[in-house]
């Protein structure tokens, strides 16, 4: 009798006739493949798919959001305008305005020096004064007014002192920007103080 020789192979070593290579228990691939019992698969993850509701609340709270940044944005700039100095970008220094004879005491001129608008007073007692015809509350263009004997910001009724600029009612916050205004062989010319 022949006995039989075959050597008998542990179990754990011989995989089973229907299962994949990737079944074992030692897997170590980088696929994760669908078969593989030690992968790990995005659908045993606990995060529910989203609805359709919650779709539309979050696409309606980005379009908020975008909304509320596009309008905020033009009127914190308005607000808070970037700091410029005209008087650096003027390449203007002094301008000849007028001949004295051109503006008698009780009297103001508007003209332009360089970038900004100005007014060049002389009052009463024949005295010149010159300053930014900017108004400080909103930036509106100022004028003298001869029957009031001020300075006028039509915008918001504010008024200004003819003599000194300075904020005496209305809503600006700060006196004008003074220039410096003298006569050289009978003209006015005005320059930056």
């Amino acid at each position: 009798m022949i006995e039989d020789t075959k050597e008998s192979v542990p179990e754990a070593n011989v995989p089973e006739a229907n299962a994949p290579e990737s079944a074992k228990d030692d897997c170590e691939c980088e696929k994760k493949c669908q078969d593989c019992p030690t992968a790990q698969h995005a659908d045993h993850d606990d995060v529910p798919p989203m609805t359709r509701n919650d779709f539309t609340r979050t696409l309606f709270a980005l379009v908020a959001l975008t909304w509320g940044g596009l309008t905020s944005f033009p009127i914190f700039m308005y607000l808070n305008p970037p700091a410029s100095d005209q008087e650096e970008r003027s390449k203007v220094t002094s301008i000849e305005v007028c001949k004295v004879s051109e503006l008698p005491p009780g009297t103001g001129k508007n003209f332009r020096f360089g970038s900004f608008p100005a007014v060049l007073i002389c009052t009463k007692d024949n005295q010149l004064h010159a300053f930014k015809a900017i108004c400080t509350h909103l930036g509106c263009t100022v004028q003298f007014r001869p029957e009031m004997q001020k300075v006028y910001c039509a915008c918001h009724g504010g008024e200004y002192d003819a003599s000194t600029g300075k904020n005496i009612a209305g809503p600006p916050p700060k006196p004008l920007t003074a220039l410096k205004a003298e006569v050289k062989d009978g003209k006015i010319v005005v320059s930056l103080a």
